[in-house]
């Protein structure tokens, strides 16, 4: 099975018990614990070793996640390592991220500008973003300088480039293929 179907399956799982419990309070559970994974060398080899069994796995865990966590993060969490699925904790994550994005009418922004802009062009910005997608927007904002000037905009698949770099580009086709 691919591994994005995998982690939509279990994302989409523990969004549904979220939405019924809590869902701000068990997002930021999960992306604490995918933190301390990523960050924690010593965690990550424990969670991803072959040769250490799923019954250590969990105690150690149960013992760093014990009253930092939920029962349901501590249950789902124990039901990956059950089913050898912590290799696909990031993934979920992320894609319970954008579930719960979703619910909350948030979209993703990726903004690259050649210079970093200021607080009114980012206003600006993020006002026409959310009267284009109709929806609330996260902005992440990035400097590149390789782009000359203008915008390069990112939600979802969608792209709307505007960069002198891009129109250059288009510019340099029309002219070798005329």
């Amino acid at each position: 099975m691919l591994k994005g179907a995998v982690a939509q399956r279990y994302a989409q799982a523990l969004f549904d018990i979220a939405i019924e419990e809590n869902l701000d309070v068990i997002e930021a559970e999960v992306q604490e614990i995918n933190k301390l994974v990523e960050e924690n060398t010593e965690v990550s080899t424990l969670l991803y070793h072959p040769h250490i069994s799923i019954s250590e796995k969990k105690e150690v865990f149960n013992k760093i996640l014990s009253g930092n966590v939920s029962e349901t993060v501590r249950k789902f969490l124990n039901l990956l390592l059950d089913r050898r699925r912590q290799n696909y904790l990031g993934e979920i994550v992320k894609e319970f991220g954008r579930l719960a994005d979703e619910a909350r009418n948030i979209v993703e922004a990726k903004v690259s500008s050649a210079v970093p802009l200021n607080e009114a062009q980012i206003e600006k910005l993020e006002k026409e973003l959310a009267r284009i997608t109709g929806k609330n927007v996260r902005m992440i904002r990035e400097v590149n300088p390789d782009l000359i000037g203008g915008l390069k905009v990112q939600i979802g698949d969608r792209v709307m480039d505007g960069t002198v770099a891009y129109k250059l580009k288009r510019i340099r086709q029309d002219l070798s293929g005329a």
